[in-house]
C-alpha cells in the first residue's frame, strides 16, 4: 500500500484544540481529584515555607526571655485564632508529607492509571484529615 498523502491525513484527522483557559472560565473548568491534590500539594508547600519563617520568630522570641515566652504562650495557645492557625499549619505539613510521599511512588511508576490516581488522591485527603483530627484531639 502506497503512502497516503500528507494533506489527506490532515483533513481526515482534525488536530487537537487547545485552548487557554481565561480567568473567568476558571469557575467552570472542573479538576479531577488528582490535579486538586497536585495543586493542593504545591499551596501546602508554600504556605508552609513562608509560616516556617513567622513561626521562626516566634520561636525566637520564645527563647529569648520568658516574657517572650509568656507573649508567644498568649498568641498561640491562649486565642482560638492562634490554635486554628496551628492546626492549618498541622495539616499542611501532614498533607504535604503524606501528597510527597504518593508523588515520589508515582514517579517509581506506581499507581499511574486514572482509577489508581484517583483513589490515592482521595486517601491522601482522609488520610491527612484523619492524621491531623487525632493530633489535634491528643494534643487539646
Amino acid at each position: 500500500m502506497a503512502n497516503p498523502d500528507p494533506a489527506t491525513l490532515a483533513k481526515a484527522r482534525p488536530r487537537p484544540v487547545y485552548r487557554n483557559i481565561g480567568f473567568g472560565e476558571l469557575s467552570n473548568y472542573r479538576l479531577p481529584i488528582p490535579g486538586i491534590a497536585s495543586i493542593v500539594h504545591r499551596v501546602t508547600g508554600v504556605a508552609l515555607f513562608v509560616a516556617l519563617l513567622f513561626l521562626l520568630g516566634l520561636l525566637q522570641m520564645s527563647l529569648k526571655s520568658e516574657a517572650g515566652f509568656e507573649a508567644f504562650r498568649s498568641m498561640v495557645w491562649g486565642n482560638l485564632f492562634g490554635k486554628l492557625v496551628l492546626i492549618g499549619l498541622l495539616f499542611a505539613l501532614i498533607y504535604h508529607w503524606i501528597a510527597g510521599i504518593r508523588h515520589i511512588l508515582q514517579d517509581r511508576n506506581w499507581w499511574l492509571d486514572l482509577t489508581a490516581a484517583r483513589s490515592t488522591a482521595s486517601a491522601v485527603f482522609v488520610i491527612s484529615a484523619v492524621l491531623t483530627l487525632l493530633i489535634v484531639w491528643r494534643l487539646w
